[in-house]
């Protein structure tokens, strides 16, 4: 299986895109939220994007992303990604409550099966 850029656009199509400062918001409210990190230029992140996408339908998911493609540049990712613990992408963390949160130290080889389980747990 290829792929590519457009692959990845249409995997994550469903998902709602936020900012890092969107991110603080629903942090500090407590907002219980999935989020995924990760980039289109990513390979890992365009192996784990169509499992995810996948469970999303199956479980009716709301799943919110932040591109983490400008971490170098970009402070509040940086910052973000530090407290988390997020050291690569792709990663899935979870907002519990007001400022909590679960790093799930998902990566590209968990299976559909697997991503389902973590995500299991968390609610």
């Amino acid at each position: 299986m290829l792929f590519n850029k457009g692959n990845y656009e249409e995997d994550t199509k469903e998902f709602i895109e936020i900012t890092a400062e969107e991110f603080e918001e629903k942090l500090a409210a407590g907002e219980k939220t999935i989020v995924y990190l990760g980039k289109a230029v990513c390979p890992y992140c365009r192996k784990f994007v169509p499992k995810l996408d996948k469970v999303r339908k199956e479980k009716n998911l709301t799943i919110h992303y932040l591109d983490s493609l400008n971490t170098p540049t970009d402070p509040a990712i940086q910052s973000l990604r530090d407290r988390m613990g997020v050291r690569t992408v792709p990663a899935l963390v979870t907002i519990d409550g007001p400022g909590q949160f679960t790093n799930l130290n998902a990566d590209s080889s968990l299976s559909e099966e697997e991503i389902t389980a973590i995500l299991d747990k968390k609610s």
